[in-house]
Parts: C-alpha cells; sequence; structure tokens
C-alpha cells in the first residue's frame, strides 16, 4: 500500500516519519549485487545496511522542516531517493467489506463506502486500499483495509520533502512499513505478529510470507520508561484478544510467534506472565539480526525510527514492496 510511489533505487533509500514528539530519521543501504550473488552460505549472507538511524526531538511541528532539512544537509543526504510514512495520527487504517468490482475500480467504489466512517468530506480524500488474502474472506465476503488521509496533508508533505531536495519515492504508512522490517528479521513463513508498546499505546501486527493479514491499535498503561515494567496481565490480555479475533472471526491459524519492541523495551521486563501466558514463544524483536548497523546507529534509537526504518526497507532489491 502506498499513497505515491516511483521506481526503487539502487544508491540506498531514506525513510523519514514526521510525529507529535519528533522526527525518525534512517537511510538503508541494499546488499552490495556483487557480495549477494557470491554468497554460498545463506547464513552470512549479505544484509542491508543502516548507514544512518536518528530520532530528532521536537514538538513544534511548524519547526519540524528547518530541523529535518539541516540534519539531511549535514549527512549529504540530498538529491537521495526518500520514502515517508504517515504517522499514526495522520491518516485512518479502515477495514471494510470489499465491492465485488474490477481492480481498477476498486478505488473509487471504496471512497463511496467509506464516506460515512471519516470526519471529513470524501472529496478532500486520498486513499488507498488492499485487498485481504482471499483465504481469509468471512462468509465469502472479501475484506479490504483502507488508508484515507487528506489530500491537503499529502500535498503539504510533498513539498517539505521537495523543498529539502529529495527524491521522493512513496508515501507509505506504518503497518506496511513494519511488514516491510517483519520480511526481513522475522520468520513469517507460518505467520508471525510484531508488537510495537509506547507510552500509553501498542499495536499488533500479524505477517503471512509477505501479506499483511491483521493491523490493531490498543491502549495499554504502560509509560515507556528506563525504569517502568511492563503490564504484562493487561498486555496478554490485549494480544490474546487480537488472537481470538484472528481465529474465530479471520478463521486463521495462530502465527507461529510473537516479538516485541518499543521504548525501553528489554529483555529483563519479559515477565513469566508474558512469556508463558500465551500459547506461542514470545521475544524481543532483535533488529541487528536481519541488518547491518554502521557503528554510528545508537541501539536505543532504533525503536523509536521502526517506521522509517520500515519505509526505507521498501524496494525490489531488498524484497519489500
Amino acid at each position: 500500500m502506498t499513497f505515491f510511489r516511483k521506481n526503487p533505487s539502487r544508491e540506498g533509500i531514506v525513510g523519514v516519519q514526521f510525529n507529535v514528539d519528533g522526527i525518525a530519521l534512517a537511510q538503508v543501504l541494499p546488499p552490495a549485487p556483487e557480495l549477494s550473488d557470491h554468497s554460498a552460505d545463506e547464513s552470512q549472507a549479505p544484509v542491508p545496511e543502516v548507514r544512518h538511524c536518528e530520532w530528532l526531538p521536537e514538538s513544534d511541528a511548524a519547526r519540524q522542516p528547518a530541523l529535518l532539512e539541516d540534519r539531511v544537509d549535514a549527512l549529504g543526504l540530498k538529491r537521495k531517493p526518500c520514502n515517508l510514512v504517515l504517522s499514526p495520527e495522520e491518516y485512518n487504517l479502515l477495514l471494510v467489506e470489499a465491492p465485488s468490482v474490477p481492480a481498477s475500480e476498486l478505488r473509487d467504489a471504496l471512497r463511496w463506502r467509506i464516506r460515512d466512517l471519516i470526519d471529513f468530506p470524501v472529496d478532500e480524500a486520498v486513499l488507498d486500499a488492499f485487498l485481504l488474502p482471499e483465504d481469509r474472506a468471512r462468509g465469502g465476503k472479501r475484506m479490504a483495509y483502507v488508508a484515507v488521509t487528506r489530500r491537503a496533508l499529502i500535498r503539504s508533505r510533498v513539498e517539505q520533502i521537495e523543498e529539502m531536495r529529495m527524491e521522493l519515492r512513496a508515501i507509505d504508512i506504518p503497518e506496511m512499513a513494519r511488514r516491510n522490517l517483519m520480511m526481513h528479521l522475522c520468520d513469517t513463513s507460518r505467520g508471525a505478529a510484531l508488537v510495537k508498546l509506547s507510552a500509553g499505546a501498542g499495536t499488533l501486527h500479524i505477517v503471512r510470507g509477505d501479506d499483511l493479514h491483521l493491523a490493531r491499535r490498543f491502549q495499554l498503561p504502560y509509560g515507556a520508561g528506563l525504569l517502568d515494567d511492563l503490564p504484562s496481565d493487561v498486555l496478554v490480555l490485549e494480544i490474546q484478544r487480537s488472537l481470538d479475533y484472528f481465529e474465530r472471526q479471520m478463521r486463521q491459524p495462530p502465527p507461529g510467534h510473537i516479538y516485541l519492541v518499543g521504548e525501553n523495551v528489554t529483555e529483563d521486563k519479559l515477565t513469566d506472565t508474558l512469556t508463558q501466558g500465551l500459547p506461542m514463544g514470545v521475544s524481543l524483536l532483535e533488529l541487528s539480526s536481519g541488518l547491518a548497523l554502521s557503528e554510528k546507529v545508537q541501539d536505543h534509537t532504533l525503536p523509536l525510527c521502526l517506521d522509517a526504518l520500515g519505509a526505507a526497507l521498501r524496494s525490489s532489491e531488498t524484497g519489500a514492496r
């Protein structure tokens, strides 16, 4: 899913996300083609390189573009290909019944289907959609996820990136950016779930193969501080609710593993309640397992830049869409 897209490039991709409290910036370079072609040992195969990964704190939205432009200039990222990922506050993701129309007519048909589900005029909306896999249709009715945002916001973001002299390739949403990450870092053949935690909230995504099957947001009493414990009982309940919906309503087998990631989510916070309270394995998402991190990248910035990293992984060379 993407609101805007051009062909990918082999010179690496810059991922950018504007958030309410700061900007996430990441640059990912694909493996060198000559190394990939001659790697006999798959376990030692070259992986994408995270050249830059930075969190730029700034809660004033009016100052964010200038801050990012200064950093882009300092890092030599002008004229580099860029994928922008929207923040959760900038769009709505709706799960609706897909109309029975040709693929070329799907967007127009969905535009009228979601007009009463958004709080602004539908003629001011930009939307994109993807159908859920056939085998998870409910009662013979195929479903679709529809991402909807305001046209004025997309226009503003495009202008901001162009003013920084970066080459905008795609505008995406976090759900698909995280899918890109999961394809690199997790075994999605049997299905995998990614749970991302931040202050007061969490998200859960289930990916099987290269398809996103479920995306859900929920509230969570977690302060995201260094000394804040994970609310294990509440978290297990929310994960179980998601799995129950996935199995009973979507008629899908459960994922093979659950990965956790987020602000100050560390190994010592994984309690027995959390690891033993679910019917599948639970572990931290190891971002370094499928990515080569440059010496400049600091580990604590990775969870803050998760979506920017996923956006930067959107390219045909790295296997993401």
